[in-house]
Order: structure tokens, then sequence, then C-alpha cells
């Protein structure tokens, strides 16, 4: 089949194609794909902000943790192999810093310094539970003893100081404290590796040089451990062996997340429009034509990818994600544009973009773009990132269709006759009446009490990784517990001096709460490396539990216990120099070589940053304890974290619920100026919303973070096919009226592309775009149900004529006429009859004339002096030409079954057969030059009956200053590219006079000189 298009219509969709791809493209390039679900979490709580800090500085979120396993306890061989590995993780490159060698570095020198800063960091508490036991006789003997067969044995090499400055070992209580410090609870160090409690597997950690969210890091950390599985473990399985190497770490979710998501862009693509494009081909007379309903949304959400791009720097890749369902909702322009062009008759490009404004189509893009601009408020940058993507995208969907396509379609030929069951299946749900209400109602009744929301948020499913991911993760907490469970301080501060400072309150205030059992054991670095003021008070505790009496005691058990042993009369004089200590050290911060084993990281001018996890204790309540450290330190609680989270987005929910149903009653109302109009474009809506919540909680699917979304989706997108529909009705009157049906059609063919791209997010693999698919499926789907079953037979309750009574005033019976019509025509009726003095001037221009039965109005407008003659000879019947096709309609509709109009010009002939006894040329006449206007009297003398009047009123030049009016007049004119043509009543009445008519009447308008009457009989 030959495309009906011209070469420049066929070069205009290449040109629209080819920006499509160059908007894409650049986008793409300037944008910055962010794959971590994190950055897109709200930070309006000081809950959030601080888990936010947290996850943007803590080294586990990069660390990568290793479990090594064989199928027996062979501590030997496990060590082998992970050393093994080690070196090929340093060869590799890509790893800082691997295995626990900065433990094994720094605890030497850590410990050699503890001896001689023990008056600095034992408390009182620590002193009499703790040391006081060590000095007894016996005890004291045994720690010598012990002391001695240290130094006789290999363990001994270089213990002598250490032993001199601390023989009762009192460094072990200090080095206990460091417990929490290691990477897993509970497990046994073997020649320097972790190995589990059944000692069949092997933890072994490393810290990758690049962040773990990086995807390109991801991959190449992926495939090191494809290449030792194939370089060191698959030769020990041909050995008979069953080693097992398990990594884990962010970069698995990282990339899980990036490929789950491709996947899901390109399936959500593929398949979204592969379905819309199968569905246009059994819609549309001419199938190619639907086709090329595409090409917006393709374009539009180019441009809002570009635009987006110069706002920001990075895009969520969610976001990009939900491109793809974008592209069929936006796609409805398109598909309505071209289902109101695809006719039996010639059609105009630019006449049609006039009718679907006039259905509906400015205010269906005011509420969807008004609604997901909503988002930017909800505090999550994720949806506000998304709806300001939306909305861009409808937007330039939009001024696409209304801009380009008519330039494209210009004039469309006739289309073929072939049958299109999509529109006889419109039209049968339309024509349920009152049996399709009452079933809508009868299934709202049935899930209204199950319509309560339920929230639940889950870290976990906010992050899609793939069931090997899963399973990985579920043996590694099997065997060494799950790291994530405890909560998480981090301080900061702008010198160690300061962070030692802070480290004293801290530390504080934790001990006060492992007292009340509200945490569980920790590690401060506080213990070792006290500040200022917590050193001077172990040193006044020291000082004072040191007695005289204490310290002979001490003395003579230490040289009896030591003679016995063999050991020198003053091998401990060290140790009892510390006794007699007075003063602090002039430097108390812990040497830079050891702040990576305390868990602080920073320097070199950029500050501090300090990390501590403690355990939850059987005392420990969340909020209590974020309430007690918040302002001292960042906190991060994961349940807590999650609860917070929850409440955010139930609060979220029903602030934007309301907001957006505010403003999208507030544009219906704005928009219609008709209360009634408007509550009935709500109801559709807000049946989907109770009727998604119900069947949401029936299927046991929880809201969660989507759930932002049903507002939008329903009151925003679904809530178009309400405003098709009821506008629709409104202008046509006739729910069996051809373009009325075509609006229809617009409606359930908008509803079904959307729930083509919703249904493909259904099928999606992350959870995240699972559940915006479900959700907007359901919100879709009763949304179109709501408005093809519910609004038929209500709008034809509201849409029935009632006249008022024939001895009502006339005004309003003039208004009557205009009481169904849309918003501007009725407030231009009203606005005319008030303001305009032409109402009071034709009681008495026409009273003499009774007989009056046929009146053309030529020029009519919007028909309001034809409404007002109407109303003023009761058994009249009006005819009116106008060339503008949307006045003609308005006076269509406002005469009804008591005049036709037409469109046409003022030259044109009579299109009726009766002679007239009233023609009006009202305010018409200065559109008109010499030629047109001669031609115009001449038509409008051949319609009118012998002793008929014909009633002119001009626009002419005041002798004075010209109004405000006057010259607004002009200016519009000229800029509709027209010109003015002025006539003073004299040269009028010369023109009249010479086609045999008497002048009965000739004098300006009361109040208003630029405007003149003149009344003449034929």
């Amino acid at each position: 089949m030959r495309l009906p298009l011209a070469p420049r219509a066929c070069l205009l969709l290449l040109l629209s194609l080819a920006a499509a791809a160059a908007l894409s493209w650049a986008a793409l390039t300037r944008l910055q794909v962010d794959t971590d679900i994190v950055h897109a979490m709200p930070r309006t709580e000081a809950v959030l902000r601080d888990a936010m800090t947290i996850f943007a500085s803590h080294p586990v979120h990069d660390q990568i943790a290793v479990d090594l396993a064989l199928d027996e306890a062979a501590p030997d061989r496990l060590l082998a192999l992970g050393q093994a590995l080690e070196a090929r993780m340093r060869a590799s490159g890509l790893f800082a810093q691997v295995g626990n060698q900065e433990w094994g570095d720094l605890l030497p020198e850590l410990v050699a310094g503890l001896p001689e800063r023990l008056p600095h960091l034992l408390g009182r508490e620590e002193l009499e539970r703790e040391v006081a036991p060590r000095l007894e006789a016996q005890a004291l003997s045994a720690q010598v003893a012990a002391c001695a067969r240290t130094l006789a044995g290999m363990e001994g090499i270089g213990q002598a100081r250490l032993i001199a400055g601390d023989p009762l070992n009192l460094r072990e209580l200090l080095l206990a404290k460091m417990a929490p410090l290691a990477p897993v609870q509970g497990a046994v160090l073997y020649r320097g590796a972790l190995l589990s409690r059944d000692q069949k597997h092997l933890l072994v950690t490393a810290r990758p040089r690049l962040p773990g969210s990086d995807t390109g890091q991801a991959r190449a950390l992926a495939a090191f451990f494809a290449d030792v599985e194939a370089g060191l473990l698959a030769p020990l399985r041909a050995q008979g062996l069953n080693p097992q190497c398990t990594p884990m770490g962010a970069y698995r979710a990282a990339l899980d997340n990036e490929e789950v998501v491709r996947h899901d862009v390109a399936f959500a693509l593929l398949l979204s429009t592969f379905g819309i494009a199968l569905l246009l081909l059994f819609t549309f007379p001419r199938p190619w034509l639907g086709l090329l309903s595409l090409v917006p949304s393709l374009v539009g959400t180019a441009a809002a990818l570009f635009v987006y791009s110069l706002i920001f720097r990075s895009v969520s890749i969610l976001v990009l994600g939900f491109g793809g369902a974008l592209i069929s909702i936006t796609v409805d322009y398109g598909i309505s544009y071209l289902l109101l062009l695809d006719r039996r008759h010639e059609t105009h490009g630019k006449a049609v973009a006039r009718e679907l404004q006039s259905i509906g189509g400015r205010i269906a893009l005011l509420t969807t773009v008004g609604a997901f601009l909503a988002l930017a408020l909800s505090g999550f940058p994720l949806f506000a990132e998304l709806g300001l993507f939306t909305a861009l995208g409808f937007l330039g969907t939009y001024l696409f269709v209304m801009l380009v396509f008519p330039k494209i379609f210009p004039v469309l030929p006739p289309g073929p006759a072939r049958p299109l069951p999509l529109r006889t299946l419109v039209r049968w749900l339309g024509s349920r009446g009152r049996a399709g209400a009452v079933l809508a109602a009868l299934l709202l009744l049935l899930l209204l009490p199950f319509a309560k929301p339920v929230f639940h948020i889950s870290l976990q499913e906010m992050n899609s990784v793939r069931p090997a991911t899963q399973a990985a993760e579920a043996r590694f907490t099997k065997i060494w517990g799950d790291m994530g469970s405890q909560v998480a301080l981090m301080l900061r501060a702008d010198s160690l001096e300061r962070m030692q400072s802070e480290n004293d309150r801290l530390l504080r205030q934790l001990a006060e709460d492992r007292r009340a059992e509200r945490i569980g054991p920790y590690f401060a670095p506080a213990m070792l490396f006290p500040g200022e003021e917590l050193a001077r008070q172990h040193l006044a505790d020291w000082r004072a539990f040191w007695t005289p009496e204490r310290v002979q005691s001490v003395q003579e058990g230490l040289a009896e216990a030591g003679r016995k042993a063999g050991f020198a009369p003053d091998a401990f004089a060290p140790f009892l120099r510390l006794l007699h200590t007075e003063k602090l050290p002039e430097n108390m911060a812990p040497p830079p070589g050891l702040l990576p084993l305390l868990g602080i990281r920073g320097g070199n001018g950029q500050g501090y940053a300090q990390f501590i996890s403690v355990r939850p204790g059987p005392a420990y309540e969340a909020a209590a304890f974020f309430a007690r450290y918040h302002g001292l330190a960042h906190i991060f609680d994961g349940p807590y974290f999650a609860e917070r989270l929850g409440h955010l987005l139930c609060t979220n929910f029903i602030q934007g619920l309301a907001l957006v149903v505010a403003l999208v009653f507030f544009f219906h109302l704005v928009f219609s100026l008709n209360l009634r109009l408007s509550l009935l474009t709500m109801l559709p809506p807000f049946f989907a919303f109770v009727c998604t919540l119900g069947t949401l909680k029936l299927l046991g699917h929880p809201l969660d973070i989507p759930a932002l979304m049903l507002a939008i989706v329903i009151f925003g997108m679904g809530d178009d096919y309400a405003v098709y529909t009821v506008y629709g009705f409104q202008r046509y009157l006739d729910s069996d009226h051809p373009s009325y049906l075509l609006a229809r059609t617009t409606v359930f063919m908008s509803a079904a592309s959307t729930l083509i791209g919703f249904g493909v997010l259904c099928c999606a693999e992350h959870p995240l775009l699972k559940s915006v698919g479900l959700t907007s499926l359901l919100g879709v789907g009763y949304s179109l149900l709501g408005a093809s079953l519910l609004l038929p037979p209500l709008l034809r309750h509201a849409f029935r004529e009632k006249p008022l009574p024939a001895d009502s005033p006339l005004r309003p019976r003039v208004l009557q006429h205009f009481r169904l019509l849309e918003a501007y025509p009725r407030v231009f009726a009203r606005c005319k009859l008030a303001l305009d003095p032409m109402f009071r001037d034709l009681p008495e221009l026409l009273a003499e004339k009774r007989d009056i039965h046929t009146i053309y109005d030529i020029g009519c407008g919007f028909g309001v002096p034809a409404c007002w003659a109407l109303e003023r000879w009761p058994g009249a019947r009006i005819y009116g030409v106008d060339p503008d096709p949307e006045r003609v309609h308005v006076a269509s509709r406002a005469v009804g079954e008591r005049g036709e109009i037409r469109c046409g010009w003022a030259t044109d002939r009579p299109f009726f057969t009766d002679r007239a006894d009233l023609v009006l040329l009202l305010d018409m006449l200065h559109y008109l030059d010499g030629a047109a206007l001669e031609k115009t009297l001449d038509q409008a003398l051949k319609a009118l009956a012998p002793g008929g009047l014909l009633l002119i009123r001009h626009s002419q030049k005041p002798a004075g200053p010209r109004s405000w009016r006057w010259h607004l007049e002009e200016r519009r004119v000229r800029l509709a590219g027209h010109a003015t043509f002025y006539r003073s009543a004299d040269e009028l009445a010369a023109l009249l006079r010479r086609r045999n008519c008497s002048v009965l009447h000739s004098g300006p308008t009361a109040g208003d000189p630029e405007l003149a009457w003149l009344l003449c009989q034929r």
C-alpha cells in the first residue's frame, strides 16, 4: 500500500526519528547511570540522613569477604588455599588491602605500647574488679611463673621488655576489649587466619581499590573470581577435593542490579513496543497510520531524557527502566490524535488538534504533568527524578502531537471502510447503562473493606539480586553470621585531639548502656587512646587504687615470686615505677599507623571519620538509642531505618494522595467551572483507588516504596480516561455520536497501551520495577473500568436538558442555552450579556417587530445574540454562519434544534430556502474589505424577506482618543495576519440606500462611541 504522505511529510518523520536518536545519544553520553538504589533514598529525617552518610562512608560498604570451604576439617589445607587466593588477589591489582595482614602488622606495635600507658587506660571499676584479684599472693605467683615459662619458650623471644613492664599481664584486659573488632564473632584464629568453629571454612577479607558500586569494577571482580574457580579450585577438584569459593560484597548487588535492570529495560521496550504495534494494527482503518502514533512517544521520551541531562548529571537506572513503560504511556496522545484523524471523510490536521484539545487534551496533560511533578515533594529522590522525567516526557509528546503532527498531516484523505472489532467492544461497554454502573458499584462495595493500606519496607527488596547471589548470601550468613545485624556509629572530627575528646563522651555513654544491657560488647578507640579529660580521670583512679600498702604488697610479692621463678631482683622495676605515675604523657594521640586498626580513617587535612559497631542488647530500644546518640555520632540501625522509612512512606502516601487529589480537582474545577462535572470526573479515580488497595490486600502484596506512585498513576494518568469520557460527552452530547465513539476508543486504546507497558513491568526481575508494574496495572485497569461503566449513565443524567419556564427573566433563559457547554463559552456568554451594551439596545431597536419567524445571523460567533433572539421570539428559527469551526460548534449546541449553524463566509449564498424576517450583521463588518462588504450586503438582502429588518452594529474610528478595547481588538486582528476596515455610519447607509433599503435608525451605541447601530428595512 502506498503511503498517502507527501515527500515533505516523510522528511519530517525521518527528521523527527533522527532527532530522537540524536537526543537519546547526547543524553546518555552526558548522564552517569546510577545503579545504587541507596542514592535514591530520602534524607528528610535525621535517621535517614545518618544512614545515607554511613552508607557513603563506611569501609565495610565496599569490603569483600570470601568464604573458602572444604568438606572436611583440614585447617592446614584451608590455610594453604587461603594463602594462594590472597596471593592471586594481591597480584590482580584490584584490591587495596587483602587478608588480615593489617591486623598482624599493627597488633605488635599496639601491644608494645600498652604497658607504659596502663595508668591512663584503666578506670576505678576495672581496677577493683579485674586488677585487685590479680594482686592476691597465689594469683601473683602463678602469673610470674607463667611469665617465666613464656620467656623459656620460643614465643618468649622479644617479650622480656613487655613482661618487665607488665608482669601482671594487665594488657590482656585491654586486648580483650578489642574482640568486637574481629570481622566476625565466634571465629577461631589459626596461624593468623580466621576459621569457622568446625574448621571447614576460612574467611578472607579484602578492600577493592574502587567502590564495589562501580559497575566496571564489579565486572572486573566477577571475572577475577571466575578465574579463581577455573585456575585455583578446578585443579583441586581434579584431585578429589571439593573446594568452594563464595565471594560476597557490594559488587555482586551492583552487578546484579545493572544486569537485571538492563534486561528489564530491553524486555520492556521490546515487548511493549511489539504489543502496542499489534494493538494499533487492529484498531485503525489504516494500520500504518496507527504505527506512527509511536513517533511522538519516542521523540518526547528522548527530548525528556535530553532536558533531564541538562539539569542533572546522573540518573537512576530505575528511572531508565521506567522509560520503557513511559513510551507505552505517552503514546496516548499520538493514538488520540490519529484516531480522530483517520476517518472515512477528509480531515485536517489543525482541526483535529483543536478537537483533541476540546475533548480534554489540555486538562488531561495538565493533571498528568501536575500529578507527576507532585512526586518531587515526596521526599524520595528516586521519585522526584521519576516525576520530573515523566512530566517532561508527557509534555514533549504532547507538544510534538500538537505542533508537528499537523504539519506532517495537513490534510488526510478519507480512509477505507473495514470492520474494527475494538470499536464494537467500546460501544458495547458504553451501552451497559445502569447494569454496568451497578456492577461497578458492587465491586467497589466488595473491595472497600480490604482497602486499608498496609505498608512494608525491606532494604533487601530495594536491590535486586539473582538467585545465585541470594543462595551465596544465605550460605555465608549460616557460617559466619549476619554481619549487618550490628548498629553502626560514625564520628567526624577535624583533628585527632577533637576526635579523642568526642570519643571520651561516647565511651561514657556506651559504658552506661552496657551496664543497662542496652548493648552488647563493643570496642571504642577511647579504651586504648583516651582524650585528656578521660586520661586524667583514669590517672586519678590509678593513683587512688595504688595505696602505699598495696604498692608495698605488690612489690614484695613480685620480688618473692620473681626470685622463685629465677628473675633478677630488679626485673620488674619498669612496672613498679608505673605505680607512681603522676602526670600525663605529652602526646596521647594514637600513632598514625594504628588508625586503621582503630576504625579511624582520614587525615591529610580532610578531617577524620571513625566507625564503631555495637550489638543490640536485651534492653535495646532503637528510638531511645538514636535520640541518646544523635548529635554526637551518626547512627545506622537497619531495622530502625526500615521502620522510619516505612513511616515516612505512609506519611508521604497520605500527604501525596491529598495533594494530588486536591491538585487534580482544582485543575478540573478551574478548567470546567462546573462542580458537578468536576465531581463526575473524579469518580472513576476514587473507584480505581479503592479497588486497587483492596485487590493488593487480597493478593497479599503490601504497599512498598512504589506505592507512592499509586495516587499519581490513578489520579494523574487514570484520571485521563474520565477526562476524555466526560469532556467528550460534554462536547457531543450523544453517546452514539461517531466522534464520541472515537473519543471513547481513544480512552480504551490509551488504557490498553498503558496496561501493556505496566503489564510488561510485572514480568520484570527487579522487585521495585515489578511492584511499580503491578500497582500501576491495577490502578490503570480499574480507572478504565470506572470510566467505562460508571460514567455513561451518570453523564446522560447530568446532561439532560432543563428548560426554564417561559415567564422566567430573559437573561437566565439565554444563559440556559450555554449551561451544558464548555467553560469558556459559558463564561463568554455570561460576560457578554452582563457587559455588552448590545443587549440594552436590542429591545428598544426591535420593539416594533413582533412577528419574526426566521432570523439569519451572519458572523454569529458563539451565538449569544442568536440565543437572545430565540428567547425574545419563542417561535422563531435561526440560521447562522461563521468561518470558525469551534464557534460554529458552540453556536450549534447553544441554539439546539431551533436553528442551524454552518461553517462558511459572510459572502457565501444563504444555505436555507426561507426568507428571513431579521438579518443580523453584528461586530464583523470591519473584517471585510470593500468588495467583500458589498457582496455580503448583497447576500444578506437576498436572504431578507420584503419588509424584513437588517440590523448592523459596526466599529468606527472615534473622533477623540481611542479606548483600550479598540487598541486590543486592533492588535489581535493584526497578530492574526488580517487587516481592519472601518467605515462611518454615513458610508454604510449610502451603500444600503443604493440597494433600495430605508434606514430606520442610525446612531452610536449607548456609552460607546466606537460602536454604532444601523437599522434598515428592505
